[in-house]
């Protein structure tokens, strides 16, 4: 046995030899490959690193594995050898792996017609990989890794390679496991106790990536945070002016004072969007500037009881921004809270009325689309697709804000809760919608997710009919779909 076993080894040691050139070649062409690929589409990734199985380590393969048994010939092992080379992704943090996990899969989306479960893209046919399975792996001491293997067809010649997506933390963990672990042939009698302390080790890795991400999207932020709480307080100092001539005014006019401190802030966000926090513009010149501003609006004559004209139809650029404009017109004459929101605006701002409405309903939908996380659906979709998925979303919520009608939609902190919840939204979609086609078949579910938790936030009621027939159709999609949590206490309602 050991004759023919050693004799098998040296015969597949030799064929490794003689293959080695080719086969750095190849290594070298699929690390190429990913290179630009990720690259070009300007996914985050730190280093794309390839080898060819050494002679040793080979060796250790074929005894640990006995492959000396399985396979007759070397022509069969090297068939069946899943990472003769291996590819490396080395990316920031745990969660870049998952990113770049399904952008590859998007790529890689064109079923070969030789391999089963095997998949390429259409600019490199010559590289396929096994997308079936389910990922990430899950290893024999339990960690989970990013591991696809793969096919170099050149002709009839296939070489197989293995590759790998691991954030910083996993190489590092990685490569000790494997040298303390898994290559360690010396007996160790608390064997169990030291696979339990690298375990700990994982888990403690695992929270310094977390920290370190923190870090990481914090870290841009730092800089700016004494400018932002400047500009904040002077924010809020053009606020209480404008607050305290409109107050004035509606008490000489109605008789009443209503609060509506919180219209004041957002229209400041506003009327000041193109000076304060402009790269060359000092605090002075915008304060000055400013104040220039509200003290045009102290001269003139505010009559709240008159209603407010337009001089010609506005005009709407896209579909949601129409829906959220007939709605404002219809209702500010008709409201107070929306009227005094937009007789402020008309008085500060310098065009028409018209004029003024279009600027500020174009400022109010794109800064909830630029808010919204497009990036997450790129991964998925492709740019076209990306749009109309975010187009949908904010139809969506148009449709919402009409049934909602309260001008607290219009304010900073609630514009961030809205923006919180379609991302939410979008979270899921990323999750567990691959492809636009399914993305066709399964938006009703997220669209109506998204109307649900707009709805709860400001508590609005909620058709039980409705929340059953949404769960109905995510338990018909098997998909992972979070539902809000006070969701299920509208199904009481049904009794």
């Amino acid at each position: 046995m050991e004759l023919k076993l050693f004799g098998f080894i040296e015969e597949v040691l030799q064929a490794l030899e003689d293959k080695r050139m080719v086969l750095d070649q190849v290594a070298k062409e699929i690390e190429f490959f990913f290179e630009n690929l990720l690259m070009e589409a300007e996914k985050g990734y730190l280093n794309i690193n390839s080898r060819v199985k050494s002679a040793k380590s080979l060796k250790e393969k074929i005894i640990r594995n006995q492959y000396y048994q399985k396979y007759d010939t070397k022509e069969a092992l090297f068939k069946h050898l899943p990472d003769v080379i291996g590819v490396r992704i080395e990316c920031r943090f745990i969660q870049d792996e998952a990113d770049l996990y399904r952008f590859i899969k998007r790529t890689f989306n064109e079923k070969s017609q030789q391999h089963d479960d095997f998949y390429c893209s259409s600019t490199s046919p010559n590289l396929l990989l096994n997308l079936v399975g389910k990922q990430p792996q899950e290893q024999k001491n339990g960690m989970k890794i990013y591991r696809i293997d793969g096919k170099y067809i050149d002709g009839e010649e296939e070489v197989n390679f293995e590759l790998q997506i691991k954030s910083l933390v996993n190489v590092f963990w990685g490569e000790i496991e494997h040298k303390v672990i898994y290559k360690n042939f010396n007996y160790v009698i608390a064997d169990q106790f030291y696979k339990d302390i690298m375990k700990s080790i994982k888990t403690s890795l695992s929270t310094i990536d977390q920290q370190l991400l923190l870090i990481s999207n914090q870290f841009e932020q730092i800089e700016e945070d004494a400018y932002v709480a400047q500009e904040k307080q002077m924010e809020t100092m053009l606020a209480k002016i404008i607050y305290d001539i409109f107050a004035k005014r509606m008490k000489e006019s109605l008789g009443v004072l209503i609060e509506f401190k919180k219209s004041c802030e957002a229209i400041v966000k506003y009327v000041f969007r193109d000076t304060l926090g402009k790269e060359g513009t000092s605090l002075n010149e915008c304060l000055l500037n400013g104040l220039e501003k509200v003290r045009s609006i102290e001269q003139d004559e505010i009559d709240f009881t008159k209603r407010l004209e337009f001089e010609e139809e506005p005009y709407y650029t896209v579909p949601h921004a129409k829906i959220i404009g007939e709605h404002l017109r219809a209702r500010m004459n008709e409201e107070f809270q929306w009227n005094l929101f937009f007789r402020i605006l008309f008085a500060i701002e310098p065009e028409n009325n018209r004029g003024d409405f279009e600027n500020f309903l174009n400022y109010y939908t794109q800064k909830l689309y630029y808010k919204m996380n497009s990036t997450k659906l790129n991964g998925n979709f492709t740019n076209d697709e990306t749009k109309e998925i975010l187009d949908e979303l904010l139809l969506k919520f148009a449709h919402c804000f009409v049934a909602i009608n309260s001008v607290e939609l219009l304010y900073d902190n609630m514009v961030d809760q809205v923006v919180k919840h379609i991302n939410s939204i979008i979270e899921s979609i990323y999750k567990n919608v691959l492809t636009y086609e399914e993305w066709e078949n399964e938006k009703k579910i997220y669209l109506n997710l998204l109307e649900v938790r707009l709805y709860m936030l400001f508590n609005l009621d909620i058709e039980s009919e409705k929340v059953l027939s949404i769960l109905d159709d995510i338990r018909a999609t098997k998909s992972n779909v979070e539902v809000p949590k006070g969701m299920v206490k509208y199904i009481y309602k049904l009794g």
